[in-house]
């Protein structure tokens, strides 16, 4: 059986008369005639029995409409299925983010998506810089949020937000400092630096070039989060993007604005020619949204002028 006779023959059983079934269908009498006469046909039994004026199934009929019933659930949950994947209220979605962006930003975003959106499943994943790129690269996820992102012709990215590097001094060091600090400040104090392979180190490492300051870390680490930690604990002191700042301890740890500025981007990165879902389009609304929130309370922290 087609759709169609499927259809009509559910709408016959429903109404009990050809004209029912025509204005549930809104067709003709004929149409819905037609088509039933010819189900018959092709099926080779009797599907109704007509007794004054009204259609009574046949044991049949009855038979077949028990199936046309859950052939009809399955349509309907087909039709909602269809309808939330549209609306983005369902669906799977593989996200992987640099981990200073795991402190807060993606955690707070993750947490407010799935309030809104109960029926989506996610997996998250945190790698540096070079494995968020290769995971994003070989499709193992389905979009990354990183910094600074180099092109890559197997790539696409989207810048969703700036922000601004600071320094971290441990709170007895950042008291007696200004509240807008040089480059050359940080060599008072043993350094805690990232990876110059990373977005964010080799941002510090090329201001360090243009204002002809040297810093050589005597610490060196992979992220930002472990480098607030060791300021946290005195170990030195640190340049970090604002949002490893927000979430410092505020009693441990002093921020200080930098007097030259040094700006990055957060992008968000697919594979080019990836198929962007619509439930991928909401997430990355709420990172932006909570972005926005997590930069607020950032510029809170940072130390202002008496």
């Amino acid at each position: 059986m087609r759709l169609r006779q499927i259809e009509v023959f559910r709408a016959v059983m429903l109404a009990g008369t050809v004209s029912g079934a025509a204005r549930l269908l809104h067709v003709t009498q004929p149409a819905v005639t037609n088509v039933l006469l010819h189900t018959e046909d092709e099926l080779g039994i009797k599907l109704f029995e007509r007794i004054k004026g009204r259609l009574y199934p046949t044991p049949e009929g009855r038979t077949l409409y028990a199936e046309v019933e859950r052939t009809f659930a399955d349509i309907e949950n087909l039709r909602k299925l269809a309808a939330n994947l549209r609306g983005g209220r369902t669906g799977h979605l593989r996200i992987t983010a640099s981990p200073a962006l795991c402190i807060e930003i993606i955690p707070l975003a993750v947490s407010r998506f799935v309030k809104q959106h109960p029926n989506v499943s996610l997996h998250i994943e945190t790698h540096n810089y070079r494995d968020v790129l290769n995971t994003v690269l070989v499709k193992n996820v389905d979009i990354g949020f990183t910094f600074n992102p180099q092109p890559h012709p197997a790539l696409e990215n989207d810048v969703i937000a700036e922000g601004d590097l600071v320094g971290l001094f441990p709170a007895e060091a950042g008291d007696g400092l200004p509240p807008v600090v040089t480059l050359d400040v940080f060599r008072q104090f043993p350094l805690i630096g990232l990876h110059t392979d990373d977005p964010l180190g080799i941002l510090v490492r090329d201001a360090c070039q243009a204002s002809d300051v040297l810093l050589s870390p005597q610490i060196e680490v992979k992220t930002n989060r472990i480098a607030m930690a060791l300021v946290e604990n005195g170990a030195g002191v640190a340049i970090v993007d604002q949002y490893t700042a927000a979430s410092a301890d505020p009693a441990r740890v002093r921020v200080k604005a930098l007097h030259t500025p040094l700006r990055f981007t957060v992008n968000v990165i697919r594979a080019r020619h990836h198929a962007h879902s619509v439930v991928e389009q909401h997430f990355i609304a709420e990172v932006v949204e909570v972005e926005r929130l997590i930069a607020r309370a950032a510029a809170g922290r940072i130390d202002r002028a008496a």
